[in-house]
């Protein structure tokens, strides 16, 4: 019965070998390589992203969708999640991954400024393993960036 058991036991941490638990390893597994943010004063804007990718465990992975939260100067402009299919060797070696996001503002009354502006964009990068198995490797990029507009704060409810 005992060897039942053990034999169990080397099934289940041979099917979860290369799947590590801990966070910490997915902390370093994507790389914000380039990133653009324009708004423009008809209400339009995109999203660019270059992002580097590798995979932190020794199973094959597919990249599944990219999320993100744009904030300037402390002000939330943009959330989004786009969802993309690209393999993901288990080699280690890094994949190039670029997404774009449209941006949608209100128009009209904005702010026309060239004064540099702190962005931050979060975000993360799902990788599915299998059929059932799914992570993401978070993403956080501070950048002072100048941005010639900006859309107008959002009206206050009283």
């Amino acid at each position: 019965m005992r060897a039942l058991g053990v034999a169990l036991g080397l099934v289940l941490v041979a099917g979860c070998r290369g799947v590590p638990w801990q966070p910490h390893a997915y902390e370093t597994a994507v790389r914000v390589e380039a990133l653009d943010v324009r708004f423009a004063p008809d209400g339009s804007g995109l999203l660019t992203l270059k992002l580097e990718v590798r995979n932190p465990t020794s199973d094959l992975a597919l990249i599944t969708g990219v999320d993100f939260e744009l904030a300037v100067d402390g002000r939330r402009l943009a959330v989004g999640l786009q969802q993309v299919e690209v393999g993901l060797g288990e080699d280690g070696v890094p994949r190039a991954l670029e997404v774009s996001f449209p941006l949608v503002s209100q128009g009209t009354a904005g702010g026309v400024s060239h004064l540099h502006h702190q962005v931050r964009l979060s975000g993360g990068v799902l990788l599915r393993y299998g059929p059932r198995t799914e992570r993401r490797a978070t993403f956080l990029v501070e950048r002072t960036m100048e941005l010639p507009w900006l859309p107008p704060p959002e009206p206050m409810l009283e």
